[in-house]
């Protein structure tokens, strides 16, 4: 029976310490879910700028294609476009 002070105040020091601890993982969670959702963000804007590029480097191919006038080619080309762009247009429609 004498223990029991001792056994209650041991508790109450780890108690209190593991609500030191879950203080600081909420707060070290709130940070990791700013830091997630910027990175989030980065991601969409480097995508953005690569689908920008990927068009840049197709709408150079047949300008240089059309450039060299090879009809065939440029033919082609625009059929490969078309036929992209109808991919798109029935995912759109789904």
């Amino acid at each position: 029976m004498d223990d029991l002070p001792l056994i209650v105040e041991g508790f109450e020091t780890k108690i209190k310490r593991l609500v030191f601890q879950i203080d600081q993982l909420k707060t070290e969670n709130g940070s990791l879910k700013v830091e997630v959702s910027e990175l989030k963000s980065e991601i969409d804007e480097k995508t953005d700028i690569i689908t920008a590029l990927r068009y840049e480097i197709q709408t150079l191919k047949v300008a240089k294609v059309l450039e060299r006038g090879d009809s065939f080619q440029a033919k082609q080309k625009i059929n490969d476009l078309l036929r992209e762009i109808e991919k798109c247009y029935s995912l759109l429609n789904r």
